[in-house]
């Protein structure tokens, strides 16, 4: 389980709390998560497609089930596998078999209700949860050429971009200079900032669009583009071909193939200049 960055001038995170009972436990986390609730679950869907890229969903996975284990949890991670869900429950030893079901499904973090509802405890839970997703999918899908450096800095950048940010919150988040992480990314073989930056929302908005239940639409709004037109703008800029037949390859995977081989234009390039 990859380390989370610390929270350097990070936006308000939104956090949904899909039962009652849990706002006010989950608002004792404090900043930067801002926590609501009373979203019923039928209406969860349209939620979600106008809900910000860095949102987190809260879910007790045994509040309200009938017949088939937590169905609800099954929906929600199966129509928007991008959104980081994190079940919060009392843990006993005979649900060691959902919990395992759970995380198989792909929830981001458990938390033990009571063991684990310190305000510390919550808050670096949301931490770790927050956008899991693609950054499981980003470490899994980067070039073994990418080194410690270079993976502690996109990841970085994941966060960034689901919070809507640039090369600035960037540096923000690392907690360096401007002129310092132009640095670093040049030591670590990486594009200049800006276009780190840039590649980190075309990629959000790619691993958005692989969800089932989300338009072109929402992905461009979650991901941060001023309009649909922009992302598909970006889409065709950066990958060569339109968001259609991009959803039909594997949005996230077309994506991340671009974006390796991004990378190895840029160590190339480093090389030559180090030889000069």
């Amino acid at each position: 389980m990859a380390t989370s960055l610390p929270d350097v001038s990070a936006k308000p995170r939104p956090v949904l709390a899909m039962e009652p009972e849990l706002v006010p436990v989950f608002e004792t986390a404090g900043a930067p998560f801002s926590v609501t609730g009373h979203v019923p679950w039928t209406e969860l869907d349209a939620w979600l497609r106008r809900a910000p890229a860095s949102t987190v969903v809260v879910v007790n996975p045994y509040a309200g089930i009938r017949g088939d284990r937590f169905p609800r949890v099954r929906d929600l991670l199966r129509g928007f596998p991008s959104v980081p869900v994190v079940a919060a429950m009392e843990l006993r030893p005979e649900m060691v078999g959902d919990v395992a079901l759970l995380l198989e499904w792909g929830v981001s973090e458990v938390v033990a209700l009571g063991t684990e509802s310190t305000p510390r405890a919550l808050a670096a839970r949301l931490r770790q949860a927050h956008v899991r997703p693609l950054k499981r999918a980003l470490e899994a899908a980067l070039s073994p050429y990418a080194g410690a450096e270079a993976r502690q800095i996109l990841l970085a950048a994941a966060e960034v971009a689901a919070e809507g940010g640039l090369a600035p919150e960037l540096a923000a988040r690392l907690g360096v200079t401007a002129r310092t992480l132009t640095v670093r990314c040049a030591r670590a073989d990486l594009p200049a900032p800006r276009q780190v930056q840039t590649w980190l929302r075309v990629l959000l908005a790619c691993k958005l669009l692989d969800d089932p239940a989300r338009t072109v639409y929402g992905a461009a709004y979650a991901s941060g583009y001023q309009t649909e037109r922009s992302l598909r703008r970006a889409i065709t800029t950066f990958l060569g071909v339109d968001s259609t037949t991009l959803r039909k390859a594997g949005a996230f995977g077309t994506a991340a193939a671009a974006f390796n081989a991004a990378l190895r234009d840029a160590r190339e390039t480093a090389r030559e200049r180090r030889r000069v």
